[in-house]
C-alpha cells in the first residue's frame, strides 16, 4: 500500500510538473515549435515522426522537462488518435496560427503555415518591443521629476524658508516656492489622478467601444452605442487610443493577408480573427464581415463600417486593391509595407516622448539648481545687511 501510494505521488507530483512547464509555453517556445518542426518537415518525414523528434530532442530523449517537448506529446499523441494537426493543436496554440495550420494540411504545404505562423509571432514581438519603449522610459522620466519636485517641496523650500522669507522671493525662486506648494498640497491628489487616469485609459483599450445591439434592441440602447462608438473615434486620434489603434490594425492586415495567401476565403478568415478578438476588435470585425457577406468587396466592407480602421488611408488603397485581380498577393505587399510605415509611426511617437520627457526633466533640474544659486545669494544679502 506504502508503494502504491508513494507512486500515485509521483505520478500526480510529475503531472503537475509536466502542467507548469506546458504554461510557459509561450511565443519564443512556439517559435522554437514551428522552427524545429519545419526543420524536420523539409527532409520528407512526416509529422507524427516529426512530433516524435522534436519531442526527444528538447526533453534530451526524456531526461529533461521543457514546455516544448511536453506539447509536443501531447499533440503527437492526439495525432496518432486520429485527430488532425490543426485539432490536436487548438489547446495550445492561438485561434489564426491554427487556422494557417489547417490550411497547411489541407495544402500540403505545413513548411511554409509554420513559416506564417513564425512571421506573425515575430511581428507581434516587435510591437510589444515597440510599446515597452513608449511607455518604459517616459514612465520612468516622469516618475523621477515627480520625485524631484516633492524633494523641492519637503526638503528645499522648507529649508530656505527658514533663511529667508518667501514672500521676499521673486523670479525662479518664488516659481519654486508655487511648485512647492501646489505639490504639498495637491501632490498626492494630482498623482492619484494621474495613476487613475492612466490605468482607466490603458484598460479600457481593448473593451470601450459600442453596446451589442440587435434588430430587437430598445431605442436608447441603440442611440448609446452610437455615442459610445463616436467617442471611442474621436479618442483614437490621441495617445493611448491611437496607438492601440494602429498596432491593432497592423496585426489585422498582416493576419488577413496571410490567410488570403493561403486560400482562406475574406468571411472564414474574419471568423477566425473574431474567436480570440477583443470586444473593440470584434465589433470592427463584425461591421467588415457584414460588409463582405453582403457582397461588397473587402475594400468597401471597411469603409462602410464606418470605424476608419485600421486607417483612412489604408482604407483607400485596399478599396482600389480589392477590386482588381490578385487581390491576396496584393494586400500581403500592401500590408508589408503599411506594417513597417505604422511602426516607424510609433517609433517616432515613442523618441518623441522620451525626448519631450527628458527635456522635461532637464528644464526642471536647470530651474532647481538657478533657484538654489538665487536662494543662496538673497539669502548672503541678508546676513550682510
Amino acid at each position: 500500500m506504502l508503494a502504491d501510494f508513494w507512486d500515485g505521488l509521483r505520478e500526480a507530483s510529475r503531472h503537475w510538473v509536466e502542467t507548469f512547464y506546458a504554461k510557459q509555453f509561450g511565443k519564443n517556445e512556439r517559435i522554437q515549435f514551428y522552427e524545429s518542426l519545419m526543420g524536420v518537415l523539409e527532409d520528407g518525414i512526416p509529422i507524427e515522426e516529426a512530433l516524435e523528434t522534436v519531442q526527444k530532442a528538447f526533453s534530451n530523449d526524456g531526461q529533461a522537462l521543457h514546455p516544448v517537448s511536453i506539447v509536443c506529446g501531447e499533440i503527437a499523441m492526439s495525432v496518432r488518435g486520429g485527430k488532425s494537426l490543426a485539432d490536436s493543436c487548438r489547446t495550445r496554440i492561438p485561434h489564426d496560427e491554427t487556422s494557417l495550420i489547417e490550411t497547411g494540411e489541407e495544402t500540403g504545404n505545413l513548411v511554409q503555415a509554420f513559416r506564417d505562423c513564425v512571421r506573425i509571432i515575430e511581428v507581434r514581438q516587435r510591437i510589444a518591443r515597440l510599446v515597452r519603449s513608449v511607455v518604459v522610459m517616459p514612465s520612468v522620466t516622469w516618475t523621477l521629476m515627480g520625485a524631484l519636485l516633492y524633494v523641492i517641496a519637503l526638503w528645499m523650500v522648507p529649508s530656505m524658508s527658514r533663511r529667508s522669507d518667501p514672500e521676499t522671493w521673486t523670479g525662479i525662486p518664488a516659481l519654486l516656492h508655487g511648485l512647492s506648494y501646489v505639490v504639498s498640497h495637491y501632490g498626492v491628489l494630482v498623482i492619484m489622478l494621474t495613476v487613475t487616469m492612466i490605468l482607466t485609459s490603458v484598460a479600457t483599450l481593448p473593451y470601450f467601444c459600442g453596446l451589442q445591439i440587435s434588430p430587437t434592441s430598445p431605442t436608447w440602447k441603440v442611440q448609446l452605442s452610437k455615442l459610445m462608438q463616436g467617442a471611442r473615434l474621436r479618442l483614437e486620434t490621441i495617445p493611448p487610443w491611437s496607438i492601440y489603434k494602429v498596432l491593432q490594425g497592423a496585426i489585422f492586415l498582416l493576419n488577413m493577408s496571410v490567410m488570403l495567401r493561403t486560400g482562406i476565403n475574406q468571411l472564414d478568415a474574419l471568423d477566425t480573427l473574431k474567436r480570440s478578438a477583443t470586444p473593440w476588435l470584434r465589433e470592427r470585425l463584425n461591421a467588415i464581415h457584414y460588409g463582405v457577406s453582403s457582397g461588397k468587396n473587402f475594400g468597401k466592407a471597411l469603409k462602410l463600417a464606418g470605424h476608419e480602421f485600421p486607417d483612412a488611408m489604408a482604407i483607400h488603397f485596399l478599396e482600389v486593391l480589392a477590386s482588381r485581380r490578385g487581390f491576396a498577393e496584393s494586400m500581403e505587399r500592401f500590408a508589408n509595407r503599411w506594417l513597417e510605415q505604422m511602426l516607424h509611426r510609433v517609433e517616432a511617437i515613442s523618441t518623441f516622448l522620451i525626448a519631450f520627457s527628458s527635456i522635461c526633466m532637464g528644464l526642471l533640474m536647470i530651474l532647481v539648481v538657478t533657484g538654489i544659486f538665487q536662494l543662496a545669494g538673497n539669502v548672503m544679502d541678508s546676513i550682510q545687511n
